[in-house]
């Protein structure tokens, strides 16, 4: 949990942009502040689009009857990264979709390849996922790069100075750096665990050259 609360991410931004603070998020306290509280979510929405905040994740789905896979209604995106083939060979590409354009809609897996959201039942289907974290779940590191970046947005578009703009530039490059950098620490990952699920598993491939089974018959001497 984070320790930066959404009133304190509003008074910095109205703050840097030379803007009186307010009290609480009941009151917004004029226009400027709903602008400012707009901005906010709009870049956290952003920021885990990326997967910065933590929140990409794998999960395995094995449907018990053939239908729908529902991957939930906090999904940003997922995709399909297991193997599967349609009924001509052609590779079945994965991709979430929504039942309408509501942010609280339940999302599904859909089929692109056959246009389908029908999936078979008794298979293995490996779905990788970036989901949305609400902002006090996230790290306070994040938080930080996330405030930093919408203290620059809010700036321009309400003032517009450009000295400020490339002082608030700093301050995002710098606290970017810092929540990636926690969140990489905290996936433990590496550079070959970084990329893609498909180049993961190229790396982690096991070779043929080393199965015993093919050398027990050799002798040394």
């Amino acid at each position: 949990m984070g320790m930066i609360t959404k009133l304190d991410a509003i008074n910095h931004m109205l703050l840097m942009a030379g803007e009186s603070m307010v009290d609480n998020l009941d009151d917004l306290g004029g226009v400027d502040t709903g602008v400012c509280q707009g901005v906010l979510n709009r870049t956290l929405t952003d920021f885990q689009f990326r997967g910065l905040a933590n929140n990409k994740f794998m999960k395995k789905f094995n449907l018990e009857v053939a239908g729908q896979i529902v991957l939930g209604s906090d999904v940003l995106s997922a995709e399909l990264i297991s193997a599967h083939q349609n009924s001509v060979g052609y590779r079945i590409i994965g991709t979430a979709r929504s039942t309408n354009d509501s942010s609280t809609a339940s999302q599904f897996l859909y089929d692109v390849t056959d246009q389908s959201d029908q999936w078979k039942s008794s298979t293995d289907y490996h779905v990788e996922m970036v989901v949305r974290v609400e902002w006090q779940n996230l790290d306070t590191v994040v938080q930080r790069a996330v405030v930093a970046a919408a203290a620059r947005q809010y700036q321009i578009i309400v003032q517009g100075d450009v000295e400020s703009d490339r002082y608030l530039q700093e301050l995002e490059v710098l606290f970017t750096a810092r929540g990636k950098s926690a969140d990489i620490d905290d996936k433990r990952q590496t550079i070959f665990g970084s990329g893609t699920q498909r180049l993961r598993d190229i790396h982690d491939r096991s070779s043929g050259y080393s199965d015993p089974s093919r050398f027990r018959y050799w002798r040394t001497t």
